[in-house]
């Protein structure tokens, strides 16, 4: 209780209230897709009570929302291993993630012991044995199952999506399937899947945070030649081998030392999240570079939005812009940009759901 005199480390002594209304306007941002408000409320639930549930599932689906799928195992993997939450719930999130990162060995491994271990409940027991018969087949191969099984059990063989199976769902499935698709279908290299890439890059109407991930796959890949991409109301060409990887650019890294160097030290929570909200601008953009490229304009813009989200009305860009000495007028456009690419990213969400 000493702190409460001269310090804030008590205020949830305080206010026993917070943590519960801190979830609910994270949960209230989740609904309404102000998905990086939804990460600031959630990690302070879980700064203040580090086993809260539903504020350590927020930061899980909020993550998987934002399409950071890596961030989101990480997550729900600490999840189980702390035994938080409702256990079968969360290992079916976490299956899907592994199962949608291509970790297909480490689903066997895990809903094998599972399965060995634990008595599943009836409503998941297909479900969780169909995912483990799906992981096997990717895991074997499909020459080898072929090997293996009879033609005529048609069943087993149709667990493996086949070429123009993937193509279907690249063209008209959900993006979570598409993204799924989009790693299938990295394993294969013919004409025909060539032309689904260069058809759904080119199609206005499909995801362009997926876009960037098809494109950086093409990169990976060592793919060649000009595609067409059709990206927030833009038309334009883009050679896979002049490429650059957006999240080594040098001018991201650049604007995050910048940050880092005014809020990095003062607010660290408030820098890591802006920071995400930076690389996921960069990655929807990508592979066009933010205009202008003048690392104080951006740095500042950040600091700026990051504030915004943690004061709301009472954050004014005048504060920022004596410590980087940007310009108004360029500020004030780049944040507008960011906005508006997070809200073009809400409309294309909204259109497949």
């Amino acid at each position: 209780m000493g702190k409460q005199a001269n310090g804030h480390d008590d205020n949830v002594i305080l206010f026993p209230g917070l943590v519960a209304r801190l979830v609910e306007k994270g949960m209230s941002s989740l609904k309404e897709k102000k998905l990086y408000d939804a990460l600031t409320y959630f990690k302070q639930s879980t700064d203040l009570e580090p086993q809260h549930p539903q504020a350590r599932y927020g930061l899980v689906i909020t993550n998987i929302e934002l399409n950071r799928l890596n961030e989101a195992k990480k997550y729900c993997e600490s999840m189980l291993k702390e035994g938080i939450g409702e256990y079968f719930d969360v290992l079916q999130v976490y299956v899907s993630l592994l199962i949608q990162l291509g970790d297909y060995e480490e689903v066997v491994g895990l809903l094998e012991t599972v399965m060995t271990e634990e008595k599943l409940p009836a409503k998941m027991a297909e479900s969780f044995y169909h995912l483990l018969d799906f992981a096997r087949n990717m895991t074997e191969g499909f020459e080898e199952i072929a090997d293996e099984v009879d033609f005529g059990e048609k069943d087993s063989l149709e667990m493996v999506p086949s070429t123009d199976e993937l193509i279907k769902v690249l063209e008209k499935g959900h993006p979570d399937q598409q993204w799924g698709a989009i790693q299938q279908l990295s394993h294969y290299d013919s004409s025909e899947v060539q032309n689904a890439y260069r058809a759904f890059l080119k199609d206005k109407d499909h995801s362009p945070v997926l876009k960037s991930y098809l494109l950086q796959i093409l990169r990976e890949m060592k793919h060649q030649g000009v595609y067409e991409v059709h990206k927030f109301n833009e038309q334009y060409q883009v050679n896979i081998e002049d490429l650059e990887d957006v999240f080594h650019e040098k001018f991201g890294n650049e604007v995050i030392h910048r940050l880092e160097h005014e809020l990095g030290q003062e607010n660290p929570s408030l820098f890591e999240m802006v920071g995400q909200v930076w690389w996921h601008y960069l990655f929807a953009i990508y592979p066009q570079a933010p205009i202008p490229l003048d690392i104080e304009v951006w740095a500042c813009a950040l600091h700026h939005m990051g504030n915004s989200l943690m004061e709301e009305e009472t954050s004014y860009i005048e504060d920022v812009l004596p410590f980087y000495g940007s310009e108004k007028e360029a500020t004030v456009t780049a944040v507008k940009q960011m906005k508006e690419i997070e809200s073009l990213l809400f409309a294309t969400d909204q259109t497949h759901t």
